[in-house]
């Protein structure tokens, strides 16, 4: 996928912090294959700025574990190994599913009727094997549940530990039936957040952080050995 892709249009207000932003949905969205390496003059080109505000933002990834520093001075999206994934997928599941459990109880009816547009959303991305707006969409839907848990804490463990998983998510569309059964826990996390039933609404994500972890781990050739 083009480095350029979805990056360009940034303003020069907060700049660094601006780009950094960007940089990270993008990682997140796995727009960004594992091994991939980035420049800092190709991604300063991309964004139309000057390769100072990209390089700090990229120091800032690195300080994260979203990218690896490379001797050349280029950057490089890490390649993680199975137990890695494993390792991650297992503490997503607890606390992504604790932060459902929370937002059961806070959720708002606005924020109920977003879940169910997302949920429509991933449905048609998936009809029309749209892999980039399903990713989005998926993305978006659980970021619109933790963010309803009113957690700043978890919130920011939580998106740590997605920018270091978002390069391995491609491999969710190899096998449709798999991303449709995905859907179910969707559609049973919505319907939990309905019923204000926290652990109905933990149970629902934790399975579909499980399921379709156990299918990358399976499936999956972009870890290192």
């Amino acid at each position: 996928m083009s480095i350029a892709h979805g990056l360009r249009g940034v303003s020069r207000e907060t700049l660094r912090g601006r780009i950094y932003v960007r940089l990270r949905a993008a990682i997140m969205k796995g727009m960004f294959e594992p091994g991939q390496a980035l420049t800092v003059r190709g991604l300063a080109d991309a964004f139309g700025t000057s390769p100072t505000p990209v390089r700090e933002a990229l120091q800032q990834l690195v300080a994260e574990n979203a990218l690896i520093a490379e001797p050349n001075r280029s950057y490089r999206v890490p390649r993680i190994t199975q137990d890695m994934f494993l390792d991650i997928r297992d503490t997503r599941a607890e606390l992504e599913g604790l932060a459902a459990q929370k937002a059961a109880l806070m959720i708002s009816a606005g924020e109920i009727r977003r879940l169910e547009q997302l949920v429509e959303r991933m449905s048609k991305a998936i009809d029309g094997q749209d892999l980039k707006n399903y990713l989005s969409a998926n993305e978006d839907f659980h970021f619109a549940i933790y963010e309803a848990s009113r957690s700043p804490v978890l919130l920011r463990i939580i998106r740590a530990l997605w920018v270091q998983i978002g390069p391995s998510l491609n491999a969710l569309f190899q096998n449709l039936e798999l991303v449709e059964s995905l859907q179910e826990h969707h559609r049973a996390a919505l319907e939990a957040f309905r019923a204000r039933d926290p652990m109905a609404a933990r149970r629902a994500i934790r399975d579909d952080i499980l399921q379709a972890g156990a299918f990358i781990a399976e499936q999956s050739t972009t870890f290192e050995d």
